[in-house]
């Protein structure tokens, strides 16, 4: 009863609460209609009863509900599922690599007319998914079974017996430890990598590939796939050298030699059904491991007993099978080394041969494609397999120690004598040393041994065999190299999707070793190859947990970031002592594969350590470089060149990064008058680093909207960069059609001229005859760009649209441009130093290029490509001319330094000109100038001191200039940049300095490569735009190319070391 009056009054009070909301709003707005949503329950509260309270007039009224519900309509019908709210609950398929259409986006959310753009096609997301059809497995039968008979091969049947006889039971031991100590550190590392995401296809190379980047992954991913081709031809030996010695013990059976060519045959044949059996399937495959599981405990059951029963008859006891014998063990505790084929063995020789018995620990991660769930499975499984196979190892070393002489002859008289383990009277060939079949001696029933042998040398050729066609598979679908030696032998077929040339290779390679039929050969080799695998998977997690990016988040913790680097170095190091020539061989391997897809650069983004790295350290180094005064020592010129769009000004660009390559920033500045959404800021900042990466231009852009050109420049200057990373420098392009512009353009130029002094960076204005602009004459160089970066990767099956692929036609916002001429422009765009890093075209010698056309699509006339490339091409030997009037902290010199020293302008000869008072100061001006230069290491073929710069211009000159002005002095020009007699006169001293300076610049660098000279600089406000432009016309009109330079009249040349 209490329970049910709470409960009562409880919904009463919700009621009044609800009620008194209601009358609330109904008060304030009588006749507007409510609706109360919620997103998680989807409960509606609607008031439609009410009416709205009159705002205004009738028609706000009307629009205003006219809005709502358009807005409301337009919500419910973009998505008919999202019927309350636009937002979605958090969903996994939102996480994934494809984004699903579940998340809307975030224009959707903020803006009320939706968002125009179309959602992504389904098929897209879809194409994402693997549809591969094929049995998964769990982490018993995936992994545990997989990688313990994987580690359980031929050399615990046919080569422990050795180590145990060479190296003695303590250091067998140690030999055995310290392969478990690299395969345990190197799970554990595998492990947390596994576990930090979900695991594709690929295992190993996934997984590095993914942590390291695309070349280290690729390289090792391939030296992966090498080496499980050749551990399955150590086990098809392995089998074959074990059947040969079951046909001789039991028969005496012998095909051609009894040796190595025997080998070959029954290795050949064995290739070919295990090649079979993986070809039907990893069902198959997986089917028969399990039988060949049942049969190696049926084999370790016979071996155990046997040991425990002791010898059965006086031939095994003549071979050395004592049984059980503390002394015996005592005497097999210390190493007894001996000469094996014609080599003395060692410890590492030792090492060498066994450690290809614990390489199989990475067999269940190889196939984490047919795994349920790769990041529990990997960890659960190979661990636990480690630890159970290097129990077993060790058990088996141990009982062979206690039950199996060092050396027998296997002659019963000299049992009976007491002389069987003599080998001075007779040789022997039995015992611990010379009787790979020891364990088959110590079993209960000797074939069972064999069969036991059988099932681990096949079992683990199998594993191999199918993970190698895998890691192909996964390589080639990445697209890392090129088709012709990768891609080609990753190519599926059937419903399955098999990719039987993988299959077909795997075989080729497998084949080649198995024709070597030599066990401790093949042994060496691999030890290597799968040191340098478990290498760099340590370093990899040991490089992840260093950098710590905020993506690691490993679910299993129990590894150790310096454990794992201790362990990848001691991985090294046993690879040069096993074999020095073949740790060379094998690094040299991984070298090759890193090049060649560091050579390419594969479009891959995987998010790896790498990437982390560089952000880590760029921002520690711009951190400290914060709290380091700067010194004049260490200045670099760092550029905001006003571009637009890199394309349309290519040889403002390149002369920004003639003088920045390697050394400094370069930033693309864009400013566009329209206020831009994200879509198009995006589309045009994507649009700007796609010319600069074709061009192979190491700089960046940025764009400022909804702005005219003085206060996006000012906004770029203030913003741009970070910390002293920012740039000191404000280049531009000369504005060729002042003269006819309208008036503000004019004053919005020249303010930015005085925004960059205002702010304390230095100008520099670029001018060449022919103009910068080209983005009314030529066709949009992007699409070009777009359609030569298809024609390269036309390979690859592309699922969405780059909405980054800006076309022709496609409405571009204004874009305010510093300059805007109408002469015709050629571009040809030579992409030499790109192609290192596209992919190449074989066979093809003629030297790329994009021919561009007009926007007719008409060739451009080869007359003014000159003007275009000028700062692309090899320079005739000629002058660099250097007009340094004003001591503006010497930046105007070391520009043009900078740029001697580039290979394409290093024959050129630097002339500087400076100006004296007079007559008298000549010689007093011309030695304090060369001992500056000389001062300043800067070499100059000559100096020019003028003494008449301040000689009244000639009357032709004069008339020249009042022509040029005429236009701008009549009153009927209202509406372009004007000019008054008064500012003119009272100017008439400046004017006349300028104009005798032109004079002096024809006479002396009207055929210069090059000219620099002072930039003027005169109060704010003192005079008009026009006027201060008329004077740059004058100094800059029909000349070469031309910069215009003022420092900030800060040092920026020393003399002190």
């Amino acid at each position: 009863m209490e329970d049910t009056f709470e409960n009562s009054a409880r919904k009463s009070s919700t009621e009044e609460r609800r009620n008194s909301s209601v009358r609330k709003i109904s008060s304030e707005r009588p006749n507007r209609r409510i609706t109360l949503a919620t997103i998680t329950s989807g409960v509606i509260m609607d008031t439609s009863d009410l009416k709205p309270q009159p705002i205004g007039s009738e028609e706000n009224v009307a629009s205003e509900q006219e809005a709502i519900v358009a807005r409301a309509t337009l919500t419910f019908s973009r998505n008919p599922d999202r019927k309350i709210s636009r937002d979605a609950t958090p969903h996994i398929d939102n996480y994934r690599t494809q984004h699903s259409l579940i998340r809307p986006t975030l224009p959707e959310l903020f803006n009320p007319n939706g968002n125009n753009q179309q959602p992504v096609e389904e098929e897209a997301v879809e194409a994402h998914h693997d549809n591969r059809v094929g049995d998964k497995f769990g982490w018993i039968e995936g992994v545990l079974i997989r990688n313990m008979m994987s580690i359980w091969g031929v050399m615990l049947f046919l080569r422990l017996t050795w180590v145990v006889g060479q190296a003695g039971i303590g250091e067998t031991l140690i030999i055995i430890a310290i392969s478990t100590f690299i395969t345990l550190v190197t799970a554990l590392s595998m492990s947390a990598i596994s576990t930090n995401g979900e695991i594709g296809g690929g295992g190993t190379y996934f997984v590095m590939s993914r942590v390291l980047g695309p070349e280290f992954g690729g390289s090792i991913g391939i030296i992966f796939a090498f080496a499980n081709a050749m551990d399955c031809s150590l086990n098809v030996v392995g089998f074959s050298q074990a059947v040969q010695d079951m046909m001789k013990e039991y028969g005496g059976v012998i095909i051609v030699d009894g040796g190595i060519t025997d080998i070959r045959i029954i290795g050949t044949i064995t290739l070919i059904f295990i090649s079979a059996i993986c070809g039907l399937g990893a069902k198959y495959e997986t089917k028969m491991k399990d039988v060949m599981f049942v049969i190696m405990m049926a084999a370790f059951t016979n071996f155990i007993t046997g040991s425990i029963m002791g010898p059965s008859t006086e031939a095994e006891e003549a071979r050395g099978f004592i049984g059980y014998s503390i002394d015996l063990l005592n005497e097999n505790w210390k190493p007894g080394y001996t000469v094996t084929a014609g080599q003395m063995q060692n410890f590492i020789t030792v090492f060498s041969v066994y450690f290809p018995a614990s390489i199989g620990i990475l067999a269940g991660a190889n196939v984490s494609g047919n795994l349920k769930d790769p990041n529990k499975a990997i960890p659960k499984g190979t661990i636990l397999a480690i630890i159970i196979c290097s129990i077993s190892y060790a058990g088996v070393a141990i009982i062979c120690a206690a039950t199996v002489a060092r050396a027998a002859t296997g002659i019963v008289e000299d049992l009976n004598n007491g002389t069987n383990l003599n080998c001075t009277i007779n040789e022997c060939n039995y015992g611990l040393y010379y009787d790979y079949q020891a364990m088959a001696l110590v079993s209960a029933f000797g074939p069972l041994n064999y069969v036991g042998c059988f099932a681990a040398a096949l079992s683990s050729a199998l594993s191999d065999f199918v993970s190698c066609p895998a890691l192909l598979e996964v390589i080639a679908a990445d697209k890392l190299y090129p088709y012709w030696m990768v891609g080609f032998w990753g190519k599926g077929y059937g419903p399955s999707n098999k990719p039987f040339r993988a299959f077909a290779f795997t075989f080729v390679l497998a084949m080649a070793f198995v024709l070597i039929a030599e066990l401790d050969v093949i042994a060496l080799l691999i030890s290597n190859l799968f040191l340098a695998t478990f290498a760099l998977m340590n370093f990899s997690t040991f490089h992840v947990s260093l950098i710590k990016p905020i993506g690691w988040r490993p679910t299993f913790k129990y590894y150790n970031t310096w454990l794992s680097l201790l362990t990848g170095i001691l991985s090294i190091a046993c690879m040069m002592l096993i074999s020095l020539p073949t740790a060379m061989i094998t690094i040299a391997i991984v070298l090759f594969f890193y090049l060649v897809v560091l050579y390419r650069s594969p479009e891959v983004n995987w998010g790896s350590s790498t990437q982390a790295q560089t952000y880590r350290a760029a921002l520690t180094s711009i951190q400290q470089l914060v709290h380091i005064e700067e010194h004049v020592k260490n200045y670099r010129p760092q550029i905001l060149v006003l571009t637009g769009l890199p394309n349309t000004r290519p040889a403002l660009v390149d002369f920004a990064y003639l003088i920045c390559k390697n050394n400094s920033l370069m930033i693309c500045g864009n400013v566009v008058e329209e206020k831009l959404t994200f879509e198009a800021r995006l589309k045009l900042q994507q649009k700007a680093y796609r010319y600069l990466r074709f061009t192979n231009i190491k700089g960046f852009c940025t764009v400022a909207d909804n702005s005219d050109l003085q206060t996006g420049a000012a906004a770029m200057l203030g913003l741009a960069g970070v910390g002293k990373v920012k740039p000191n420098i404000l280049m531009m392009g000369y504005k060729n059609n002042w003269s006819t512009c309208d008036r503000n353009s004019l004053d919005q130029y020249v303010l930015t001229i005085h925004t960059g002094f205002e702010m304390h960076v230095a100008v520099a204005i670029l001018r060449l005859k022919e103009g910068l602009d080209c983005s009314e004459i030529v066709a949009d160089i992007d699409q070009l760009i777009s359609q030569s970066s298809d024609k390269k990767v036309k390979d690859k099956k592309r699922k969405t649209v780059d909405n980054s692929v800006v076309s022709v036609k496609e409405n571009i916002p204004t874009i305010v441009e510093p300059s805007t001429e109408s002469t015709a422009v050629h571009i040809e765009i030579r992409p030499v130093k790109v192609t290192k890093k596209d992919q190449k075209i074989k066979n093809k010698k003629v030297e790329e290029r994009i021919a561009l056309r007009d926007v007719a699509g008409n060739p451009l006339p080869k007359s003014v490509l000159n003007s275009i490339v000028l700062f692309q091409r090899k320079q005739k030997k000629d002058t660099i001319d250097v007009w340094w009037l004003s001591d503006d902290g010497g930046l105007t010199l070391l520009l043009p330094v900078i740029i001697n020293s580039r290979s394409n302008w290093s024959e050129t000869k630097l002339r500087i000109f400076c100006t004296a008072s007079g007559v008298h100061e000549l010689e007093n001006e011309q030695i304090g100038m060369a001992m500056l230069l000389s001062k300043f290491r800067i070499d100059y073929s000559d100096l020019v001191i003028i003494t008449d710069v301040d000689v009244p211009p000639k009357s032709k000159t004069k008339k020249w200039f009042d022509d040029l002005i005429r236009p701008l002095l009549q009153s009927a020009n209202n509406e372009g940049p004007q000019l008054t007699a008064g500012e003119l006169e009272a100017f008439q001293y400046k004017t006349d300095r300028y104009l005798r300076l032109r004079e002096l610049l024809l006479d002396h660098s009207s055929d210069s490569n090059l000219v620099f000279m002072t930039l003027p600089v005169t109060r704010k406000g003192a005079f008009s735009a026009p006027l201060y432009m008329a004077w740059l016309e004058a100094l800059t009109a029909n000349m070469p190319p031309f910069v215009l330079v003022r420092g900030n009249q800060t040092s920026v040349l020393t003399f002190y070391s």
